[in-house]
C-alpha cells in the first residue's frame, strides 16, 4: 500500500476548499502544515495505535551497560517486547532496578528498565551477537516538514488528517459552520479508528479470530 505524503493531504485539503491545486504560495502552505501536524500530533496521542508497532535487531556488546539510538535502538514509543538470542526479557520498573542496585545487577534475571530513552538489560549481556537483540515496538511519529513526508496513519483513515486541517483552515476564515461539521467529519473517523484498533486489540486476546471479534462490531 502507497504511503499517503503530506502532498496528498495539501492536495486533497485543497479540493475540498474548492481550489484547483495545493497553494503555490508558501506561507499559506506552511500555514496549511501546520494544522495538519496539529491534527497529525493529536491523534497519534491519544493511542498506542496499531499501525505504529515496528521491529528491528541490534548488536549485543559485552558488558555494555545500555543500549541507544548510537547502537540502533530506534526512537520507540514504548517497548513491546526485548528478547535476546530468543529469551524473552521481561520489563522492571525504574524503581525496582534503582532501589535493588548492585554494580552488575546480579539481583535481576533476563530483565530490563527504561531510562532516559536507553535500554538496560540487566544484568548486562555478558556475550558479543550479532543481530542478538529484537525488539518489538511501538514507533513515535515524525512531524510532517514537506509535501515528502510521510505519514503512519493508514490510508483508509488519512482523511482525519483532511478534515482537522479543513476545520481549522475554516474557523481561522470565520467559516464556523464549516468548521463544526469538519470536526463533527474528525471525531467520526476518530471513533472508527479506535474501533479497529479494540478489533485488532481483541483478535490478539482471541488468537486471531477475526470472525467473533467483527460480531462484537457489527
Amino acid at each position: 500500500m502507497a504511503l499517503v505524503t503530506a502532498g496528498d493531504i495539501q492536495l486533497a485539503l485543497a479540493y475540498r476548499l474548492g481550489e484547483d491545486s495545493a497553494p503555490n504560495d508558501a506561507n499559506e502552505k506552511a500555514r496549511r502544515l501546520s494544522f495538519i501536524n496539529e491534527g497529525y500530533r493529536g491523534v497519534m496521542a491519544k493511542n498506542y495505535w496499531w499501525f505504529t508497532e515496528a521491529s528491528t535487531t541490534l548488536n549485543s556488546l559485552a558488558g555494555q551497560e545500555s543500549y541507544g539510538t548510537s547502537d540502533g535502538v530506534p526512537d520507540f514509543r514504548q517497548i513491546l517486547e526485548f528478547r535476546f538470542n530468543g529469551i524473552v526479557y521481561s520489563q522492571i520498573t525504574q524503581y525496582d532496578a534503582m532501589t535493588a542496585y548492585s554494580t552488575s545487577y546480579s539481583n535481576f534475571v533476563n530483565s530490563y528498565f527504561l531510562f532516559n530513552g536507553k535500554i538496560y538489560p540487566v544484568p548486562a549481556i555478558s556475550t558479543s551477537v550479532t543481530n542478538g537483540i529484537a525488539l518489538k515496538y511501538y514507533q513515535n511519529y515524525t512531524k510532517l516538514t514537506g509535501d515528502a513526508s510521510t505519514i503512519l496513519i493508514p490510508d483508509l483513515f488519512s482523511d482525519i488528517l483532511v478534515a482537522y486541517a479543513q476545520a481549522r483552515v475554516t474557523l481561522v476564515d470565520g467559516e464556523r459552520g464549516s468548521a463544526s461539521d469538519s470536526f463533527d467529519e474528525y471525531n467520526e473517523i476518530l471513533g472508527r479508528m479506535v474501533e479497529e484498533q479494540n478489533k485488532y486489540l481483541f483478535s490478539l486476546k482471541d488468537g486471531g479470530n477475526v470472525d467473533s471479534v467483527q460480531a462484537q462490531f457489527p
